[in-house]
């Protein structure tokens, strides 16, 4: 019951609960069974009029997300899949693309993004509702650090394309039954890795990479240059603030110091 314990935590701080359908999602009707049994309070799910309206704003957009079938999964994640957006909020997605494709498929979003501005730009003063393409992994580079950050985004994100492809990331991520114990079957998946694109996309997708790479020196962003560089190896892009991330952890670790000896 520890698991749970945590996961509950977790979503405390932000203000967050821990459903009865969650648990029979991520731990299975036993589990679920076993918490009552101890006399553990849990709630129904109930998901507000902001998350349900911003997933479906995401549903309704995701062509505009696909590019060369290079796209085999898409996810809402963050603040909207977790359940306390705000109404000006944007939406956060995870995309997983073929291999060594990432930055050609970035580059191709960013420019048809001109034309139909329902992707977060720079240029962007307001926000909302907008679909923000913060993290983009290649197949080869779907396995996550096993922390509770990880833990929470990989349960609680809501697939929007190719929804049995989540099952495929969780395998790829077998931590989640060694650390966190969840069901088994959330691994079950049939869906193999693609081969690489052929060698005129991967030449496109090199020349979007050090576009990128110029971009970045010209701006003198230095140290989100080495990060970028570093995940490119690993088949990520991150652009999201990586302090986010430690700062819920330590926030955590801080609060609940007790939850080490799980």
């Amino acid at each position: 019951m520890e698991k749970y314990i945590q996961l509950k935590k977790f979503r405390s701080l932000m203000s967050l609960s821990v459903c009865k359908e969650d648990i029979e999602r991520i731990w299975g009707r036993q589990y679920l069974k076993k918490i009552i049994d101890h006399h553990q309070r849990i709630c129904k799910k109930r998901e507000s009029l902001i998350v349900r309206k911003k997933i479906q704003i995401a549903q309704e957009s995701v062509s505009s997300l696909l590019a060369l079938k290079l796209v085999k999964f898409i996810g809402v994640t963050g603040s909207v899949a977790a359940g306390f957006a705000r109404e000006e909020d944007d939406i956060d997605v995870y995309v997983v693309v073929r291999n060594k494709s990432m930055w050609l498929y970035r580059g191709i979003i960013v420019i048809r993004n001109l034309f139909h501005n329902k992707i977060r730009a720079k240029r962007h003063k307001e926000v909302r509702d907008k679909l923000c393409l913060n993290f983009v992994s290649e197949e080869r580079g779907l396995k996550l650090e096993d922390d509770i950050f990880n833990f929470h985004e990989l349960m609680y994100i809501v697939p929007i394309y190719n929804q049995r492809y989540l099952n495929f990331i969780y395998l790829e991520n077998k931590w989640l039954v060694h650390k966190y114990n969840i069901r088994k079957e959330l691994l079950e998946a049939e869906i193999e890795e693609e081969k690489s694109v052929n060698y005129f996309f991967q030449l496109l997708n090199f020349f979007f990479y050090y576009f990128q790479v110029i971009f970045m020196l010209v701006s003198r962003h230095n140290p989100e240059l080495k990060r970028l560089k570093e995940n490119n190896k690993r088949g990520k892009i991150e652009f999201f603030p990586i302090d986010f991330k430690f700062e819920r952890i330590g926030e955590y670790s801080k609060k609940f110091p007790e939850i080490e000896k799980f």
